[in-house]
């Protein structure tokens, strides 16, 4: 119930001439007040009908007020007014949320922080995508095919530290290594002792030794720009390291996962008869270096139906490069058939006695040869395998008679 004087200030009131015909007719609002005996006053007629500008204008910031309620927006100093004796804007301007302060949205709105990289990372991935574009590995015409966002896989990577002591000690291997990121990648952080990758498809392994020529390049120059300086390549962060090798072979070739420490897998769509094999080559494995099994599918498969001799330890979520399609990872840790711990070996050193499977021997000497007779190699392989362009550098025709030779 309003009183007469706030009708009277909020509604322009014309005196009842007693025609309450008219009235009835009218799609016109009559004001009532109270009166001294309780009672009500007819105060007469309010000549509003519904189209005019003040329904329409109260109408309209009705709207503006849920609107501005259920999607926030972002209101900064320049455009932001404030106005005191107004109540619906006071309380549209308290619901206005900031938005989180974050490097990059995603889907649906969603703010996240991006894990850092370090400098020679940023630049390997820039080689790759210069070489292959966004998505390389002819993914759209083959089998299943995945690429993690590098930002993914450096929480991999990251993870993989902090749970399995991941280093540069470390020993790599990537099963269906496609383009090979994954390999380039932990060869520039944590800097592994050995990367190496193996891709049946050969579309995919040539453009992944595309790539690793073109980073030897890099790295090969770096070094020797960086030489002058007397600097540890290993301890900086800025400089392109090698270390890395693939290989266009099956790995149902191979009989064990050694030299491997940290066995990883893009395991999403790998048929049955395949996990079987692996599962035994992983249980044939040398037990105090073959430690960790990095892979995307969960222990119900990995225990309990292909029975791999792990625990769980760890697990994370992850985002695919292009399509943003999501996957969980999960990290392994080596056990007994009996579900005891395996202890492992304390390091490595470069005179240490490392079991070698046959098929990984060749390339695992050869890395360990140094990083000019790797990029010789490679270069070789390019040139003879994709016809490559022909260009010789000062190193390679230095060393092209070595390789593969001692």
């Amino acid at each position: 119930m309003v009183s007469p004087a706030a009708a009277r200030t909020t509604r322009e009131v014309v005196p009842d001439d007693g025609n309450k015909e008219r009235s009835r007719n009218n799609p016109c609002r009559v004001l009532f007040a109270g009166n001294d005996d309780g009672g009500t006053e007819d105060l007469g007629v309010a000549k509003i009908p519904p189209t005019s500008p003040l329904v329409t204008a109260a109408t309209d910031k009705k709207r503006k007020y849920r609107s501005n309620i259920e999607r926030p927006r972002v209101v900064t100093p320049s455009t932001t007014t404030t106005t005191t004796d107004d109540d619906d804007d006071d309380e549209i301007k308290n619901s206005i949320q900031a938005l989180p302060s974050a490097k990059r949205r995603l889907l649906f709105g969603r703010y996240v922080d991006l894990v850092q990289c370090t400098p020679n990372v940023d630049t390997v991935y820039k080689i790759v995508r210069k070489l292959t574009g966004n998505i390389g590995g002819n993914g759209y015409s083959g089998p299943i095919y995945g690429e993690l966002t590098k930002h993914s896989m450096q929480k991999v990577i990251d993870l993989m530290i902090k749970t399995t002591g991941f280093s540069s000690s470390s020993r790599f291997i990537d099963v269906g290594s496609g383009i090979g990121k994954p390999n380039l990648h932990v060869a520039q952080y944590p800097g592994v002792e050995f990367s190496c990758g193996i891709e049946l498809e050969h579309c995919r392994w040539s453009l992944g030794m595309t790539c690793l020529n073109a980073c030897l390049d890099a790295a090969v120059i770096e070094q020797e720009k960086d030489d002058g300086k007397k600097t540890k390549t290993s301890a900086n962060n800025s400089l392109v390291q090698g270390n890395t090798m693939f290989l266009h072979s099956n790995i149902l070739e191979a009989k064990t996962f050694d030299p491997f420490t940290h066995v990883y897998m893009f395991s999403i769509g790998f048929p049955p008869n395949l996990w079987i094999e692996l599962s035994k080559k992983w249980n044939r494995s040398d037990k105090g270096s073959c430690q960790y099994l990095i892979c995307y599918n969960g222990p119900k498969n990995i225990i309990d139906c292909y029975e791999f001799d792990v625990e769980l330890i760890a697990q994370l979520s992850t985002s695919m490069h292009g399509s943003k399609e999501g996957h969980m990872g999960y990290i392994y840790r080596r056990t007994t058939s009996n579900g005891k711990k395996v202890k492992a070996k304390n390091g490595t050193s470069s005179n240490a006695v490392v079991a070698c499977d046959p098929l990984f021997k060749p390339s695992y000497k050869l890395v360990k040869r140094g990083l000019k007779e790797l990029q010789v190699e490679v270069a070789r392989q390019v040139e003879e395998h994709m016809g490559g362009s022909g260009r010789t550098t000062r190193s390679r025709s230095k060393l092209s008679t070595m390789v593969f030779t001692r």
